[in-house]
């Protein structure tokens, strides 16, 4: 499957050398990658190697390493990090972006803006605060988000600390299920096993060949620190369908969300882990919904077109997903799972909506400080909340009934 870059999410995979800080590029192991049609060489500036990064004209071309040693940019004492910079034209904006992603202990990525003028060598100075953990990227975007490109030479990043990276994550063993669906049943967004129509794709994911013998059997490896991903398709009515279904594989994943997303007005519907239903790691898990779930919520099924795996924020979390299809075949929902509490939308600017299976006796909300910031009888299976004046960010929604306490979480935005 093909893999494009979300214009509102940044980075692709890197596959080259790598380094750690500091970086003066005396070493070819400093040399970084260029993506979106950025292009990085190493230059020979009167005796002292620097390297020369060329924009790609691009929104979010970018210049990316890797690095060997991740980063610790947690200690507010030592996280400013310095560099040189000469534009070689000087004629852009000079509105810059520097970024640490594959966050370990702290923020899942940390990035700060910065400009430049003219066309001599002028010293960056960016102080990274608190709340970081460390980092295993680092990424230049060039001239970001506009198209706008000039020629820039860089050098000697230095400040952090450099520790040894975390142990690689388990990866699954085995692949998934192959599924034995009636193909004539079938419109499939992601697998092998049924033809795929896609137009497009969004966001970062990878290609893994899980069949460690001479067959394919792809899963789609999602980072959930770095993006999400998601395809588009030529509009498709799915009405027919009664259930759709994938298979995941993690061993940190503790959020995400299947969104089927319809055209004319498009409009997004989420199926979201943990909310509901029970993350499992370290299998093979199959999922099967009903589409009365996506439809209940006012999902348009006569005009769906994509489809994506995304988070509310960015969150530590690696998974593997494979058989992603709609199907009117009668499967069962045996594998479907679905707490006593449904609430929607998440996220929103103006009331919460809740279904429960048995009356909710109260619902008391938290901010993110453990503030109590609403609390309210209930006493009914429907209800809905006004949270209009509540600040933007994330809460945490407590609901007590008789028999449980479930929480929940939502974004205001």
């Amino acid at each position: 499957m093909k893999k494009n870059t979300l214009l509102i999410l940044f980075l692709g995979m890197f596959n080259g050398f790598s380094q750690s800080f500091p970086l003066d590029f005396s070493d070819p192991l400093d040399l970084m990658t260029g993506y979106d049609g950025c292009s990085v060489s190493l230059v020979d500036d009167a005796g002292n190697m620097v390297a020369q990064v060329v924009g790609g004209g691009q929104l979010f071309d970018t210049a990316q390493l890797d690095l060997s040693e991740n980063l610790d940019l947690s200690d507010d004492a030592n996280n400013t990090i310095t560099f040189m910079i000469k534009p070689v034209a000087g004629t852009t904006s000079g509105n810059h972006l520097l970024k640490f992603e594959g966050g370990v202990g702290g923020a899942a990525i940390a990035e700060l803006p910065f400009t430049t003028s003219g066309t001599s060598w002028q010293l960056i100075t960016l102080d990274f605060g608190v709340g970081l953990g460390n980092y295993s990227k680092v990424v230049f975007f060039t001239d970001f988000n506009n198209y706008e490109t000039d020629t820039y030479w860089i050098d000697d990043f230095s400040g952090g600390t450099n520790v040894a990276p975390p142990p690689p994550l388990p990866t699954p063993a085995t692949p998934a299920p192959v599924p034995t669906v009636d193909p004539a049943t079938v419109v499939s967004m992601y697998g092998e096993t049924y033809p795929n129509t896609y137009q497009y794709s969004f966001g970062t994911a990878t290609d893994i060949d899980l069949d460690f013998g001479a067959g394919v059997n792809n899963a789609l490896k999602i980072d959930f620190a770095v993006a999400g991903f998601g395809a588009g398709y030529t509009q498709t009515d799915v009405s027919t369908a009664q259930y759709v279904h994938f298979d995941y594989w993690t061993s940190n994943a503790t959020t995400f969300g299947l969104y089927l997303i319809s055209d004319s007005p498009i409009m997004e519907y989420v199926y979201r882990l943990p909310e509901q239903g029970t993350i499992v790691q370290n299998t093979w898990k199959s999922v099967t919904i009903p589409m009365s779930f996506f439809t209940n919520q006012g999902f348009n099924a006569t005009t769906w077109f994509q489809y994506k795996f995304d988070v509310l924020a960015a969150t530590a979390g690696t998974v593997y997903f494979d058989n992603v299809y709609f199907t009117t075949e009668a499967l069962g929902s045996d594998s479907f799972e679905i707490s006593n509490v449904s609430m929607y939308p998440n996220p929103s600017s103006s009331r919460l909506n809740f279904q429960s299976k048995e009356a909710i006796e109260s619902v008391t909300i938290y901010n993110v400080l453990g503030q109590k910031v609403l609390d309210s009888a209930i006493k009914n299976t429907v209800f809905s909340l006004d949270i209009s004046e509540l600040k933007t960010g994330q809460y945490f929604v407590n609901l007590l009934s008789q028999d449980e306490k479930t929480t929940k979480m939502f974004i205001k935005n």
